[in-house]
């Protein structure tokens, strides 16, 4: 039985049209799971749907355990090939900026959010980051603003 659901959303479709959002992520053990108190359930949501190189990925999530309580856990973002570390608060929210380099082409990237407080087993999510130069005649209109919204 696979311990981890992720949910991934990044595309909406409106009136059959694809409209890039925020991605939102969030991982968790399997419903079904016994004693979930043991486990870490991570949410993430970052500031836009695409990015252009030089561009800050602003990055905002929150760490719980099975019973919903707030944990103060070591995070480790892995983007491009750098490496940062922070810790959620004591309400275990984060917040963090990641950089895109200058230099690196317009592709799908992954950012890969790690999780680890003593006690729990480490949770892990993968999200994609679209890097485009130039806006593509798909995306939409940046009007996404730059702070977070509550969903």
């Amino acid at each position: 039985m696979n311990k981890n659901c992720i949910i991934v959303l990044s595309v909406l479709l409106c009136a059959g049209l694809g409209i890039l959002c925020p991605v939102l992520a969030l991982s968790a053990p399997d419903v079904g799971q016994e004693g979930n108190a043991g486990n870490l359930i991570m949410s993430v949501q970052t500031d836009r749907a695409y990015y252009a190189p030089g561009d800050i990925i602003r990055i905002k999530g929150t760490i719980v355990d099975g019973n919903k309580q707030p944990v103060i856990a070591d995070l480790l973002f892995q983007f491009q090939e750098m490496n940062k570390t922070g810790s959620s608060g004591t309400d275990g929210s984060f917040l963090v900026t990641v950089p895109i380099s200058l230099v690196e082409p317009e592709n799908m990237y992954r950012l890969v959010i790690s999780s680890q407080k003593d006690g729990f087993p480490g949770r892990n999510i993968s999200i994609p980051i679209i890097i485009m130069g130039e806006p593509s005649s798909l995306a939409p209109v940046p009007t996404i603003p730059d702070e977070f919204t509550t969903t």
